[in-house]
């Protein structure tokens, strides 16, 4: 089972892992949605009937299509994984927010949630901390923060930031009831996601705020 203090590659899920060698040819498509395969997707795909689907939905976070930026997304993904205590959810985006420009001290804050420096975080930043945590921790953003959202993020932002997080609050429910094990190193992995999300690194670099 994954765990914040040790990273060792393990075997003790409660679920089996889908073997794509041997699934139905739509859940294996869906398993090869990413460049690599996960163990939380080969535990997602035990659900045949959802996890296609789910895959489709969940390929939407890194659309071009998107509305929030990639580095809102990531933000998203590691609060969430760090207020539910998954961290082999935060193993697997680490590496993606780095290519976004996420270096050593921003993602301590964040795993710590104290993103009160104004030089590291913006203030967009701070008001997706405020979602996230009011998610999680209320069931809802507060009426509040949604209004101070609109002008920031848009409504179709506000959506995809509901969205974003659910899908992955959903993964880490998932992945810790069933004991998911870190996946063993992945050789080129910065190559890979740096080749894979080439337009939206640059994208970023036009950001200003």
């Amino acid at each position: 089972m994954a765990s914040w203090v040790n990273q060792d590659v393990t075997d003790n899920h409660i679920l089996p892992y889908v073997d794509s060698s041997t699934a139905a040819p739509d859940v294996k498509a869906a398993l090869q949605t990413l460049p690599f395969e996960r163990n939380i997707f080969k535990l997602l795909a035990n659900a045949e009937s959802f996890f296609p689907s789910f895959m489709k939905t969940l390929s939407c976070a890194w659309s071009d299509k998107r509305t929030i930026r990639s580095s809102d997304w990531q933000l998203i993904v590691l609060r969430t994984a760090s207020l539910l205590n998954a961290p082999y959810e935060w193993a697997v985006n680490e590496p993606v927010a780095r290519i976004y420009g996420f270096d050593d001290e921003k993602l301590a804050l964040i795993r710590a949630g104290n993103m009160t420096s104004p030089t590291i975080f913006s203030d967009r930043q701070r008001l997706l901390n405020d979602m996230v945590e009011q998610l999680v921790r209320e069931n809802r953003v507060c009426e509040q923060t949604m209004v101070q959202a609109k002008p920031v993020l848009g409504d179709s932002g506000i959506m995809e930031v509901l969205i974003t997080q659910g899908l992955y609050a959903l993964l880490a429910r998932a992945m810790e009831s069933a004991h998911v094990d870190f996946d063993p190193p992945i050789p080129g992995l910065e190559d890979q996601l740096r080749q894979y999300n080439a337009a939206a690194i640059e994208r970023e670099k036009t950001f200003k705020d």
